[in-house]
C-alpha cells in the first residue's frame, strides 16, 4: 500500500472528525468531507482487500504504515481510539458509502466501544467494518460474520421449538435479509462459506448452507427481492421437522435401517406443522419445507401432501439441499468436492432435480467452484475462496502449499485473472489431510 494513499485517507478522516466538531452531521461542509473520505478509501482499496487501522505501542498504524512521527492528524485519531478502547479495526471493500459515514459519526460521538464494537455496528446494519486486534483476520470478514449470525439465529429458534415455544419469525427474516444483502456484495465469498460443515451441529450448519446455496441459485435465476427473501427463509427452515425426531436417529453414524428411514421421512410434514404456527409465514415457505424431498419428478416424499403446481422455490431448495448433502462428510460416505457434486447432480437432472434450475446452478458455480481445493500449473495448492461475479474466470486462491509441496507458514491470497488457464485440476483434501474449513 502506498504511503501517500494512506496519508490521504488519514487526512480525509481527520477532516470529517474536525468537521463534526464544528458543524451538525448533515451540514453541507461535512458532506464534502465525507465525499473526500469516500474517495480516499476507494483509492486505498485499489491496492488492498481490506484496510486495518490500529494501535501498536501507543502509535497509530493504517494498513502497513506505522505513523511513528506522530503527525497531528494521527495524534487526534489515536486519542479518539484510545479513549474508547478501540485498539484495532478493519474496513472491508464491501462497505457502502452511507455505512462509512454512519461509522465515522458513531466513532466521533463515542457510540463505539472496545469489545462491543461489532455488536454496536450490527445494530445499525454495518458488517463491513469489524473490530480487529493485530493478527486477527478472516474470522472478522463481513461474509463470515453474516454466516455465523445465521447459525446463531437458527440455534436460538431450535431452542424455542425444543422448549415447546412457537419461535418468532422476525429474527429469521432479518437474518435472511442480511444474507441476501451480503450475497449482492460478495456472492461467492458467501457461497464458499457453505463448505463449512459443523459435524456436531449438522442441522444448524446444513440449514444455513442450504439457504446460502439456494440464494445463490435464486440470484442466478434473477428472482426479485421479495421472492429471494421467501426462498432464503424457506430453505433456512427446511429441516425444522428433524427437531421432532429422536436425536439417536438424526445423529446415527451409519446408514439408517428401513424403519428408521420411514421415521426420517416424516420430517417434512413435522416441519411444515411447526412453520404453520409461526406468524406471517408465506404459504410458499410451507411448500418448501413440505416438498424439498419430493423431487422434480414428484416421486419423492411425502406423497399425496403437495398440491400442483409446485412452487419453483421447492425445486430450487431441493437442488441446494442435494448439493450440501453430497459435499458433506458422513460416517458411511466420503464427501464429494463441489465439482464432483455437480457431476453427480447432472445425472439426477430431469429426474429428482429440475433440469432448468440445475443448468443455472452449474453456470453460476463456474468450471472450478468456490470451496474447491486446486493445484495450479505452478504446482502450488490452494483453496478457491472467492470469484468475480461478473467474470468467473477471475478468482481468489488461498495458497497453502508452495510449488515444492511445502506448507506455507501463513496462507495468502492470490488473484488469478485467468483461472481456467492457471488451474491444473482439483486436489482431494482428504488425501492430503487438509481441513478446508480452517482456511475459510
Amino acid at each position: 500500500m502506498f504511503h501517500d494513499e494512506l496519508s490521504q485517507f488519514l487526512q480525509s478522516l481527520n477532516g470529517i472528525l474536525n468537521g463534526l466538531k464544528l458543524y451538525p452531521p448533515q451540514h453541507p461542509a461535512n458532506n464534502r468531507f465525507h465525499d473526500n473520505l469516500w474517495q480516499a478509501v476507494q483509492q486505498v482499496f485499489e491496492d488492498t482487500k481490506s484496510l486495518k487501522i490500529g494501535i501498536v505501542d501507543d502509535t497509530l498504524y493504517i494498513g502497513d504504515h506505522l505513523f511513528a512521527d506522530n503527525p497531528p492528524p494521527a495524534q487526534g485519531l489515536l486519542k479518539l481510539l484510545q479513549a474508547h478502547q478501540i485498539y484495532g479495526l478493519e474496513i472491508f471493500p464491501e462497505v457502502a458509502e452511507n455505512e462509512l459515514q454512519t461509522f465515522v459519526e458513531m466513532l466521533y460521538a463515542g457510540q463505539l466501544n472496545g469489545e462491543l464494537f461489532d455488536h454496536q455496528l450490527d445494530q445499525v446494519g454495518i458488517y463491513a467494518i469489524r473490530y480487529a486486534n493485530a493478527g486477527e483476520g478472516k474470522e472478522g470478514s463481513p461474509a463470515r460474520k453474516v454466516y455465523d449470525h445465521a447459525v446463531k439465529t437458527l440455534s436460538s429458534l431450535c431452542d424455542d421449538i425444543q422448549l415447546g415455544r412457537i419461535p418468532p419469525t422476525g429474527p429469521v427474516v432479518t437474518t435472511v435479509d442480511k444474507m441476501a444483502r451480503q450475497m449482492v456484495k460478495t456472492p461467492y465469498a458467501m457461497l464458499a462459506l457453505s463448505m463449512l460443515k459443523d459435524y456436531d451441529d449438522y442441522t444448524f450448519s446444513h440449514s444455513v448452507n442450504v439457504s446460502v446455496i439456494a440464494l445463490t441459485l435464486g440470484c442466478a435465476c434473477q428472482l426479485d427481492n421479495d421472492t429471494l427473501q421467501i426462498l432464503g427463509v424457506g430453505s433456512l427452515l427446511h429441516d425444522l421437522g428433524k427437531l421432532k425426531i429422536a436425536p439417536n436417529i438424526i445423529r446415527k453414524p451409519g446408514k439408517l435401517s428401513s424403519q428408521e428411514y420411514e421415521i426420517i421421512k416424516k420430517h417434512p410434514e413435522l416441519g411444515a406443522e411447526i412453520a404453520s404456527q409461526m406468524s406471517d409465514i408465506d404459504p410458499r415457505i410451507i411448500s418448501m419445507i413440505l416438498g424439498h424431498h419430493i423431487g422434480y419428478d414428484r416421486n419423492g416424499y411425502p406423497q399425496g401432501r403437495i398440491s400442483e403446481p409446485v412452487s419453483p422455490l421447492v425445486d430450487m431448495t431441493t437442488i441446494a439441499d442435494t448439493f450440501d448433502a453430497i459435499t458433506t462428510l458422513r460416517a458411511y460416505r466420503r464427501p464429494s468436492s463441489p465439482l464432483q457434486a455437480v457431476a453427480i447432480m447432472d445425472n439426477l437432472s430431469g429426474g429428482h432435480l429440475h433440469p432448468d434450475y440445475m443448468e443455472q446452478f452449474r453456470l453460476a458455480l463456474g468450471k472450478f467452484p468456490v470451496g474447491s481445493l486446486v493445484r495450479l500449473v505452478s504446482n502450488e495448492i490452494g483453496l478457491i475462496v472467492d470469484m468475480d461475479a461478473l467474470n468467473l474466470d477471475k478468482s481468489t486462491i488461498r495458497i497453502i502449499r508452495d510449488h515444492q509441496g511445502n506448507e506455507v507458514e501463513t496462507p495468502y491470497d492470490l488473484q488469478l485473472e485467468k483461472s481456467n488457464e492457471a488451474i491444473a485440476g482439483e486436489v482431494d483434501p482428504l488425501r492430503l489431510n487438509i481441513d478446508i474449513t480452517t482456511l475459510m
